[in-house]
């Protein structure tokens, strides 16, 4: 089993939080890294989209719709939806 390492928020140091987002006007998913304590420290988004269809097949209790998540240019909302904090062990 490998462990994944953290990738500190440059504000706080809290680990990111791996959140999914959608562009606007495209409605594109995208990846978004977002500091979990104030998503004005950081966000970061990846919008390679075989990346980011590699990366929602791996994740276990992904749902396809994107209701609820943010947008590239909104704060994150408090979604009920899946979560992952990189560097911690999601299979817990």
């Amino acid at each position: 089993m490998t462990t994944a390492t953290s990738i500190p928020c440059l504000i706080c140091q809290q680990p990111l939080t791996l959140r999914l987002a959608k562009g606007r006007k495209s409605g594109k998913p995208f990846l978004m890294l977002v500091c979990p304590q104030d998503g004005r420290h950081f966000r970061g988004f990846i919008n390679d989209q075989a990346y980011v269809k590699q990366v929602l097949a791996r994740l276990e209790g992904h749902t396809p719709s994107l209701e609820g998540d943010s947008d590239v240019d909104a704060n994150p909302t408090m979604g009920t939806g899946p979560k992952t904090i990189l560097g911690r062990d999601n299979d817990q």
